[in-house]
């Protein structure tokens, strides 16, 4: 059966936004990828009409007994990083059940025996593999599957290949909607790039930070309507600090600021830090003209203030709860759930969760508060634990492991992302088509910069002035940024020096 859906609302969203999400930073306007609008429904999983995959693809037969493995991380705990790649059998649940297809469909279409995955236990004992792998010559794994915290790091220690050469190239195709277009331009080390995402992480879309909001709490408090608040563009952290601060309550009387009270936000002071960078509209790094990082100050003065309005938000707002790090996001979620608070800023993720599927209260989703209201649009923070995809430098056939990627990358476009967000997200979950809106201007501006890829080889920059800080209650922002100016440029220098040297 077929239906039409509405091109702004859904199309935006499932074929360009949630994996090729493209801002201009020059003019911070959303750069879109047209695609079909008709969306196929069959025994609740949703796939999207789009461009056919190359006929290059197509005809591609590697004779049915070779065996894909990847290598990726656990997570025993959530399961949210290894159900993205790899399931073990039809289950019933639409999402990993096309997961499933998926890789069903890789098989097929290349003629591969089977993928397989091998799970390492935290991403140091998946960085030994790697490097075990690379010093000893072995072929054990054709694609490795990390955070983009820790991805980045396998870069400068030479064990992954430039994607844009070994002929990796002549299947994976940067350039498709399936693949993170404006994450691509930010990672992009001159001519070279040495890790990828898009559709296949479906972690980039589930570590999204969004505003939930409680609408019965709202009303009950004769809160502006936030719909409209966000669509006027009112909707900044100045808002924020002011609706918040008149709606503490000592629910339970014991004069102690505590969970069982009643607070405007429930935030914590390590990780939801860090989306400010993004809905803000700021950042450290620019390409110049050979395409290469350089340490820009454009920013300094609106990253200070910023930093002192999250600063009074998190420590010194009468109406704020500090669900501290980022353990707290459970926390917070079920503050939220319960019906104490009325703002929540978490992972696009928590609306799966029972507490957000039992909540009594109607809530609603909305974007992270802009900066003011001269900025424009407003953006979103995927938080740094999102896949990437790298192909280590001794695999047995690199132009292989990018034909799996991309077949799996076209098909996840297709079948897996959409049924991931109207299915579970839409389909179940959001239950006003305002909230529904809202998710597709969110996930559709998508925008990081490039000290957030590559955080770790320049010992995270943004983190240390703005999470640092406020993490350890001080103010002393215009010292920390005064180290950053003289240390950031020396360590792009230094990273610029080892990928220069690398041949591959």
């Amino acid at each position: 059966m077929k239906r039409v859906i509405a091109l702004l609302i859904i199309i935006s969203m499932m074929i360009t936004v949630l994996v090729s999400c493209g801002v201009d930073s020059d003019n911070n306007k959303t750069q879109t990828t047209t695609a079909s609008n008709e969306t196929t429904v069959d025994s609740n999983v949703l796939t999207v009409d789009i461009e056919p995959m190359d006929e290059s693809l197509a005809a591609l037969d590697y004779g049915g007994d070779r065996v894909v493995t990847i290598l990726a991380r656990s997570d025993k705990e959530e399961e949210r990083f290894n159900r993205e790649l790899w399931v073990e059998e039809l289950v019933g649940d639409p999402v990993k059940d096309s997961i499933y297809n998926r890789n069903l469909y890789v098989c097929e279409e290349l003629g591969l025996k089977d993928i397989v995955q091998v799970e390492a236990e935290g991403i140091t004992e998946l960085q030994q593999k790697v490097t075990i792998m690379v010093d000893s010559g072995d072929q054990t794994y054709d694609i490795v599957a990390a955070s983009v915290y820790y991805g980045s790091s396998m870069i400068t220690q030479g064990l992954v290949y430039n994607l844009y050469d070994n002929d990796i190239d002549t299947y994976l195709d940067t350039t498709k909607p399936w693949w993170s277009q404006y994450w691509i331009e930010q990672a992009e080390m001159g001519e070279k790039l040495y890790c990828i995402t898009g559709a296949p992480a479906l972690t980039l879309t589930r570590l999204m930070f969004v505003m939930y909001y409680n609408k019965d709490l709202g009303e009950e408090l004769q809160v502006e309507d936030m719909y409209t608040v966000v669509d006027e563009g009112r909707w900044t952290i100045d808002y924020l600090n002011k609706i918040v601060s008149d709606i503490y309550n000592d629910n339970n009387g014991n004069d102690i600021k505590d969970e069982g009270d009643r607070f405007g936000i429930a935030i914590n002071h390590y990780e939801n830090c860090d989306m400010f960078w993004s809905s803000f509209d700021m950042g450290l790094l620019s390409k110049d003209e050979d395409n290469w990082f350089e340490f820009s100050s454009r920013d300094k003065e609106k990253i200070a203030n910023a930093f002192e309005k999250v600063f009074y938000l998190i420590h010194e707002n009468p109406g704020s709860f500090d669900s501290g790090t980022s353990e707290g996001f459970d926390i917070a979620r079920d503050m939220f759930a319960g019906g104490d608070v009325l703002f929540a800023p978490l992972h696009l993720e928590y609306a799966e969760s029972k507490e957000f599927r039992n909540m009594q209260d109607e809530y609603g989703i909305i974007p992270i508060p802009k900066y003011d209201e001269k900025q424009k649009e407003y953006y979103t923070y995927a938080h740094d634990q999102y896949t990437v995809f790298t192909i280590p430098k001794t695999v047995e056939s690199p132009e292989m492991s990018g034909a799996v990627l991309e077949v799996m990358a076209y098909d996840s476009y297709r079948t897996l992302q959409p049924t991931y967000y109207d299915v579970v997200l839409k389909g179940r979950y959001a239950n006003d088509p305002q909230s529904r809106k809202m998710l597709d201007m969110i996930t559709t501006n998508f925008k990081l910069d490039p000290a957030w890829i590559y955080g770790q080889p320049l010992s995270l920059p943004a983190a240390t002035v703005f999470r640092s800080l406020i993490y350890d209650g001080k103010k002393s922002f215009a010292t920390s940024f005064a180290k950053i100016e003289k240390t950031v440029p020396f360590a792009i220098k230094a990273i610029k020096s080892i990928i220069s040297k690398i041949e591959y």
